[in-house]
Order: C-alpha cells, then structure tokens, then sequence
C-alpha cells in the first residue's frame, strides 16, 4: 500500500478530519452495540435466587435473539462507517470539491436506528412483564 500525498487546498484537511471523526463515531457505536448484546446475554447467563426457573426460561428465548440482532447490528455499522471512511477519502484523492454520503448509507443508519429503537422497547416490555410477575 503507497501513500498518496493530498495537497491541502481550501478545507482539505477538515474534511479529512471529520472522515475520521465520523468513522471513529460509528467504530464507538459498534463497540457499545456488542457490548449492548453482550450484557443481554449475560442477563440469561447469571441469575440470582429470587427468579424462577420459568422467568430464565422466557428470558433466555428472548435475550438470545435480541443479542445476535444486536451484534449483527454492531457489524453492520462497522462496515457503514468503514465504507462511508474509504468513499470520502476516495473523494479526497480525486479532489472532489463536495464530500457528500452515500444514500445507500443514510438509509442503512435509518434500519439500524429503527432496529435498535424497536430492541428497546421490547427489553423495556419484558422488565415490565418481569417486574409484574415478580412482585404482583
């Protein structure tokens, strides 16, 4: 791999640093989304003495999916953000003179968003549903 010198003319050097600034976001994104999946599946993996063989039962058919929508949402936003990194610099080289995203990109942030929204609300449902049974 060579490197390729990029005259700094005009904003080149702050359009670099947000192509940085935007992966190094969507790499922070994906690290909080495994590790997201992974407190899910550590909450069927320890269960305390109060709990009831059924609720680990319900839990764990409910967690192990959640977790792996939500790691194969932290891969999918990895590889966003990587494409998203070589396409701008990709621009940079050529010397495009707007560095613009992809709506393929846009439209996939918007999906995960949305997953991620709907993971929520069920994790939220299913403490009521615990909390409920637990104590009412």
């Amino acid at each position: 791999m060579s490197t390729v010198a990029v005259d700094n003319v005009g904003s080149a050097a702050r359009d670099f640093c947000m192509l940085e600034r935007n992966a190094l976001s969507h790499f922070r994104l994906s690290l909080l989304l495994s590790l997201l999946a992974s407190s899910v599946l550590l909450r069927v993996r320890i269960s305390s003495p109060e709990t009831d063989d059924d609720d680990d039962e319900y839990d764990s058919k409910l967690a192990i999916p959640l977790a792996s929508l939500l790691f194969a949402c932290s891969l999918a936003v990895l590889v966003a953000g990587l494409l998203e990194y070589f396409s701008g610099q990709t621009d940079l080289r050529t010397m495009r003179p707007f560095l613009k995203t992809k709506r393929l990109h846009v439209y996939m942030l918007i999906i995960l968003a949305s997953i991620i929204l709907a993971i929520c609300i069920v994790l939220l449902v299913s403490d009521d549903m615990f909390a409920q049974l637990n104590f009412g």
